[in-house]
């Protein structure tokens, strides 16, 4: 691949920015691509940028042991318990059908933090569900029901002393 030749030789020369530059603007064009994640993960590494770092070398599929402080940093800053919030911030071209498609190490990882087996539907359309959104909206609903009912039954009850008085 040409762009891992690029940044190879600005990684020769000490320009890690601009080899993450270079990576970086492969990303939309490249697909999933294995080797692309692990070089921009190693040269965001290199920078000392953990979290990004380990998102990319997380996607990557490699596990070296250097990589793993930062993939778990990466894991605990996005994930937050939800499936959806990590796999929102993945790059767009690594937000895959089924869990399938990605490399073992990385789709076993995602199972055991409770992502379904298809996560797109075949409209390309995210299935994992962000349930922190979904409750906060159901809880808001049936305060603003009960809000709504009280005040019925208050108007009610002032309507009813009036009609009696």
């Amino acid at each position: 691949m040409r762009t891992l030749e690029k940044a190879e030789k600005e990684l020769a020369k000490g320009n890690l920015w601009r080899a993450k530059e270079i990576l970086q603007g492969a990303i939309p064009q490249a697909g999933y691509n294995f080797e692309l994640f692990e070089k921009l993960g190693e040269v965001l590494l290199a920078m000392g940028d953990l979290p990004e770092a380990g998102k990319f070398l997380f996607l990557s599929g490699k596990r070296e042991p250097e990589y793993e402080e930062s993939i778990n940093i990466f894991l605990h800053k996005v994930r937050k318990n939800k499936p959806h919030d990590l796999f929102r911030a993945f790059p767009r071209n690594a937000r895959l059908m089924t869990l399938s498609e990605y490399p073992v190490d990385v789709a076993q990882k995602l199972r055991e933090l409770g992502f379904p087996e298809i996560l797109k539907d075949e409209r390309g359309r995210v299935t994992v569900a962000d349930e922190s959104g979904s409750d906060a909206v159901f809880l808001v609903a049936c305060l603003v029901i009960v809000l709504i009912v009280l005040g019925l039954i208050v108007i009610g009850l002032i309507k009813l002393k009036e009609m009696i008085f």
